[in-house]
């Protein structure tokens, strides 16, 4: 019974790292712009900041025109850019991003995470 509860807890154990580990891999990092629609702090448990940009419009249907919206989470308490993003809402934006293959309960709800933004005229 004691071999079980060591092999049960070194498995757990190298479970939960692997999974830092993938949650820390950056799959992609680059820029995004459009306009910035909505920014907000939500969540339960962990509160982030979360946004909805506007990148342009992704295609033409029966209906009409369709919007290729992108969702993304601010990395961490970045007081600059969550100041930035608040004041800049519903203007044009540029937003440099780091993609995660899964992000964190405490970093976000998307796999987006930006850390810079800049206002274009």
């Amino acid at each position: 019974m004691k071999k079980f509860i060591i092999w049960a807890a070194s498995l757990l154990i190298v479970s939960f790292l692997l999974y830092f580990a993938i949650c820390s891999y950056t799959y992609s990092e680059g820029t995004r712009s459009g306009i910035l629609l909505k920014f907000s702090k939500k969540g339960y448990v962990f509160k982030t900041y979360e946004g909805d940009m506007n990148a342009g419009v992704l295609n033409t249907n029966v209906l009409g025109l369709t919007a290729n919206m992108w969702h993304f989470s601010v990395i961490g308490n970045n007081k600059e850019t969550i100041e930035a993003l608040q004041n800049l809402e519903g203007h044009e934006v540029k937003l440099y991003y780091h993609q995660k293959i899964k992000a964190m309960p405490w970093q976000g709800e998307t796999n987006n995470l930006v850390y810079k933004v800049e206002a274009l005229k």
